[in-house]
């Protein structure tokens, strides 16, 4: 029981204190006047109003409640490196035990979970502490290895008062962590030039030395060589292709190093093209000529460059040169020998292998053969190449009678088809992106065409074919560069919606830009995603072979998998993603990149233990920091009066707050009423008497 003093007045407050000041008013009055009764008179007003307040003894029965500590514990993916784990569940066993045996404490315990945005252990602590009663928090235990991603720079409000922070460090710090660290990565970059990433290997305390790097543009090893620790590394890179490409560099693994996980950096740059450069050669006017120049002219993306010839001097013997009958001079130096390389596609449309008469009657090729053999580099070094034939195709001036034919898909036999035939999709062309979409909109739908070239098949794919599977549309990758055949003048009756038409403008948009190497348009492709905690992995293939995937996980190790076939072309697999990161999946030629989480995840950008992001914390709060290793190395604990000390070398203080609840209370008054008028009549008698006299 506890015993305390209660009021409980019989006026107002205000009346009884305007009460008591008029009667010692009067009483002053009296002295003054020569009465010698002040004391006696003001000893009454007392009484007096201590009656009307009504004093009473207050009886409580109270229960005390138990002040909180409130442990978190770091779970994130750092802390799983090396033993820390285990070091931490052996420290929170021997934390708790001690807290429990102290008297009148609650344990309360938060697990912060891992997180894209690093570890939240700041929020985690403020959501915890918004639960508990502010004025019973004892204090605040960090079971972390210091890696905290969310600790303001000033902590200050952090807590409430009087409530100190405990940092419990877990890891050892004198571990060794080789890193890199991305100074400048950036996101976009035109397709063609150099992007610039800025980069640096930090290893504390082997500054100086040297390391390997190597550095691979969508899969491809672009260059590897040893760099210094802890100098700024400048790598350009040029962009290759249009869309997302992807950037690995890694450093080579110390000796003992804590972890791999933070060994390499996995960028992504968007390639940008500013405009699609294409150069048009139609060898003669005819009627499909518009139909390729409206089709380049209505992409905005594409700045088209067209030449037509429109006059065979090789037919007559005219006194006169090709500059002199041309509208305008026809560049051929100057297009496929200065500037042949700035184009992104080149199409010859109908152009045969003219001859023109020189003023002293000699015959000399139109295109001279060293040009198309400029062409035929072009495409090996990456350029692209379309050639839509006609009937000239067949014959003696052909371009596959010219170095040209090393880098075409097909050659000629010499026959033309005359017959009317309806395109068909070949069954690569079913799975092809560039024709795949037309799937089930063919036959009956498309209309007729009335020529196709004969042609042998020499490599690429057949994407269309005509009623009798003659090769109508072939691709091709040449090296670096592509190709596509097109064998057939008609095309264009599509345009005019001939028999129905065809879709002339998508399909052929489609082939421009696959051969100008849009990426959503590769037909062999390699895909990988991360959904839920797993990686899915698609691979599809034109010619429906699969091939072994490789797997280059987070940490560095690399799994082997086998695909599935799930349909014709197509062939998928899944495992597990457990950790965070870049899961890089490759085949011998192919690449493709999944992040779970993050490509670089914040919580494996720092990996060694450290008390200097917490250390503010707990010195404001009047916390300690400290950094046990094994279970016995936990601090010994305190309870300490708000306002004392909280934390040293040796030991962890908890606020002791005495708080409780009343569980019953008694009141009983201090004497009864008519004692109180005894003593006022007593004091006023004196009064009067000590006034007679």
């Amino acid at each position: 029981m506890k015993s305390s003093v209660a009021l409980d007045p019989l006026l107002p407050i205000w009346l009884i204190v305007a009460l008591t000041a008029i009667i010692l008013m009067a009483a002053m009055f009296a002295e003054w006047k020569g009465l010698k009764s002040f004391i006696l008179r003001a000893i009454a007003a007392f009484i007096m109003c201590g009656a009307l307040l009504n004093p009473q003894k207050l009886l409580e029965q109270r229960a005390p409640l138990p002040d909180v500590a409130l442990i978190l514990n770091d779970k994130s993916e750092s802390m799983a490196i090396s033993d820390r784990t285990a070091v931490a569940e052996q420290v929170e066993a021997r934390l708790s035990e001690r807290l429990g045996e102290l008297e009148n404490l609650e344990i309360i315990k938060i697990d912060v979970n891992p997180s894209e945005d690093g570890t939240r252990l700041t929020q985690a602590m403020i959501d915890g502490l918004g639960q508990l009663p502010a004025d019973r928090i004892a204090g605040v235990f960090a079971l972390t290895d210091g890696q905290v991603h969310d600790v303001p720079e000033t902590p200050d409000g952090l807590l409430p008062d009087n409530v100190p922070f405990h940092s419990l460090i877990i890891g050892d710090e004198n571990a060794r962590d080789r890193r890199l660290e991305a100074l400048i990565t950036p996101k976009f970059g035109m397709v063609g030039e150099l992007a610039n990433f800025d980069i640096r290997i930090d290893d504390p305390g082997h500054e100086g030395e040297r390391a390997g790097l190597e550095i691979r543009l969508n899969g491809e090893l672009m260059a590897a060589f040893e760099a210094l620790i802890g100098d700024k590394i400048s790598i350009p890179l040029e962009i290759e292709k249009r869309g997302i490409n992807t950037v690995e560099i890694r450093t080579a693994v110390a000796p003992k190093e804590l972890t791999t996980l933070n060994n390499a950096i996995v960028a992504e740059i968007s390639g940008v093209r500013d405009r699609l450069r294409v150069l048009l050669i139609t060898g003669e006017p005819h009627m499909g000529g518009r139909s390729w120049r409206n089709l380049l002219k209505s992409d905005p993306s594409v700045d088209l460059v067209q030449f037509t010839i429109l006059t065979n001097p090789g037919e007559k013997m005219v006194n006169a040169t090709p500059r002199e009958l041309s509208l305008i001079e026809f560049p051929e130096r100057e297009l496929f020998e200065e500037k042949l390389s700035e184009f992104d596609l080149v199409i010859f449309d109908q152009f045969r292998r003219r001859y023109v008469m020189n003023r002293g009657g000699r015959a000399r090729p139109m295109l001279n053969p060293y040009y198309i053999s400029n062409i035929a580099r072009y495409v090996e070094e990456g350029g692209a190449l379309l050639l839509a034939a006609g009937p000239q195709f067949a014959g003696a001036e052909s371009l596959a009678r010219s170095p040209l034919i090393a880098v075409l898909p097909a050659r000629p036999t010499g026959d033309t088809t005359t017959d009317a035939y309806r395109p068909n999709l070949s069954e690569k062309g079913t799975r092809h992106p560039i024709t795949s979409i037309f799937d089930g909109d063919i036959a009956d739908r498309w209309g007729k065409w009335y020529r196709a070239i004969d042609a042998e098949v020499i490599g690429g794919d057949v994407l269309m074919v005509d009623d009798d599977d003659r090769p109508l549309l072939v691709v091709d990758k040449i090296k670096r560069g592509r190709t596509a055949l097109l064998l057939s003048d008609q095309a264009w009756l599509w345009s005019k919606s001939h028999d129905g038409g065809g879709p002339y403008n998508e399909m052929f948009r489609r082939l421009s830009h696959w051969l100008m190497g849009e990426p959503d348009l590769e037909a062999d492709r390699l895909e990988a995603r991360v959904e839920n905690g797993v990686l899915s992995i698609d691979y599809f293939d034109l010619n429906d072979e699969t091939k072994p995937v490789a797997v280059l996980l987070p940490d560095g190790s690399t799994k082997n998998v086998k695909l599935t076939r799930v349909r014709p072309g197509q062939f998928r697999t899944t495992l597990p993603a457990e950790t965070q990161g870049a899961y890089r999946v490759s085949t011998e030629e192919l690449t493709s990149i999944a992040a779970a989480g993050t490509l670089n995840p914040l919580e494996y950008k720092h990996i060694l233990p450290t008390s200097e992001i917490l250390e503010p914390l707990s010195t404001t709060s009047g916390g300690g920091v400290f950094k046990p290793t094994t279970e016995n190395s936990v601090p010994s604990l305190r309870k300490v009066s708000p306002g004392a000390s909280a934390s040293s070398d040796t030991f962890a203080g908890l606020i002791k707050h005495d708080q409780f609840t009343v569980t019953a209370s008694r009141r009983t008054p201090f004497g009864p009423t008519w004692l109180y008028f005894i003593l006022i009549l007593a004091t006023l008698l004196g009064a009067w008497r000590l006034e007679g006299r």
